[in-house]
């Protein structure tokens, strides 16, 4: 069984969902797909507080409000199940009842906590109990909660909560007038490799299956051979991916923490690649006249709303792409607008997300101006255009929970 270290995804992607224009929500034209949903097209997921204000009294809030709390507690002990290697353990059962004893000394677990794991489960609607107290795994839940289960993104996602957690303290300190402007990324140890994480498992199933076709012509280009940079690269799967799939091309990620970067390095080298770099860098530092007119396409990945100043570094990249370069930005597909996300499913997660990490971040560098994650398609599009590159297209693909807006040097 994989080492329980392994298993810890000690930023955000969310994958398992379908990605598009929030339901019942007027999209701009130039972008497509179905509503957002849960994994398997089940269709569009109603989420809690989703309903009409007018239709709801006070008792059924108070139980909504109840409901939402006990859902965050149990959260707690799903990442905490993902963690331990436990629902691979149960789904590898197949069905068949065990006792906590042998649940945790395959687990290689102390009982007394893998027991009491056990309770929130049973309590809360995941794992079954029979009459002679042993413990099941039906195989529906199995098949979404086990190893690489259809929910496999969905657990890591709840890994993020314990996570953010840690900063909770220092983000209220930022609320106060008189606090600090934000958090630095030196009180976010594991957020890269949570974001590393949940990145890859969507850039497996999408990268070259999707990403790639999406930009016309891209993947001929990267046969034949160009120059790619990587944008807030992270531990660098996407562009790791990249060049062992077009060996002719170059490709170098810069990334503003020095963690993620040794990481990047480190796979580099285990997989033994000479057409990739990775550096320490701002991206509001790079220096533009020397890398004047270097790269052919630019890809930024659910990076520019960290920046301080997204439109400033948008000017840089439109400096360093050759006359006919591209860029490609990767944002969540929401709205600008608060209120014109209220039917989209996730949104307060992913506003969560942005109060305890994207948005304090950026706030902290000087004059941060703290987009966040939500920053949304009108505000992300006026922000390109103003940095002067030309918008070619803004499109949401079918699975995807991004959108992408393709971009070229002006």
């Amino acid at each position: 069984m994989e080492s329980n270290t392994n298993r810890v995804p000690p930023k955000m992607s969310t994958g398992g969902l379908a990605a598009s224009p929030p339901p019942a929500i007027p999209a701009a034209p130039s972008v497509n797909g179905p509503g957002l949903g849960p994994p398997g097209g089940a269709g569009p997921m109603i989420m809690p507080g989703m309903g009409q204000p007018g239709n709801e009294n006070l008792p059924m809030f108070g139980n909504r409000i109840a409901q939402t709390i006990n859902g965050g507690f149990l959260t707690l002990s799903l990442a905490a199940g993902y963690q331990t290697g436990l629902f691979t353990v149960l789904a590898n059962y197949e069905g068949t009842p065990k006792t906590s004893h042998e649940i945790a000394a395959d687990a290689g677990l102390k009982e007394r906590y893998v027991r009491e794991w056990l309770g929130a489960m049973v309590t809360g609607n995941i794992v079954d109990q029979d009459e002679d107290g042993r413990f099941v795994l039906p195989g529906h839940r199995a098949a979404f909660l086990g190893e690489n289960g259809f929910g496999r993104e969905l657990l890591i996602l709840a890994s993020a909560l314990p996570m953010q957690s840690k900063v909770f303290n220092n983000v209220m300190e930022c609320f106060q007038k008189d606090g600090p402007s934000g958090v630095s990324y030196d009180h976010f140890t594991e957020f890269h490799h949570f974001m590393s994480v949940m990145s890859n498992v969507w850039w497996e199933k999408h990268l070259i299956a999707s990403f790639v076709p999406s930009v016309p012509g891209l993947n001929e280009q990267l046969e034949s051979g160009i120059s790619v940079l990587d944008l807030g690269c992270g531990e660098g799967g996407a562009s790791i991916m990249l060049a062992e799939r077009f060996p002719k091309s170059r490709f170098h990620g810069i990334d503003l923490v020095e963690d993620p970067i040794k990481h990047a390095r480190k796979a580099k080298a285990e997989k033994k690649l000479d057409n990739i770099s990775f550096e320490v860098m701002d991206a509001h530092d790079i220096p533009a006249e020397a890398w004047a007119e270097s790269y052919d396409f630019v890809i930024a990945s659910d990076s520019l709303h960290d920046m301080a100043h997204p439109t400033e570094v948008i000017r840089i990249i439109n400096r360093i792409l050759t006359p006919q370069g591209r860029l490609s930005v990767l944002e969540v597909n929401a709205h600008s607008e608060i209120r014109q996300n209220k039917m989209m499913p996730y949104a307060s997660t992913f506003y969560t997300n942005s109060l305890f990490h994207c948005m304090t971040v950026s706030l902290h560098a000087e004059g941060g101006e703290g987009k966040g994650n939500m920053w949304g398609r009108e505000d992300t599009e006026a922000s390109l255009t103003a940095g002067g590159l030309n918008v070619l297209s803004v499109d949401a693909p079918e699975g995807w929970f991004n959108v992408h807006y393709l971009c070229q040097k002006s």
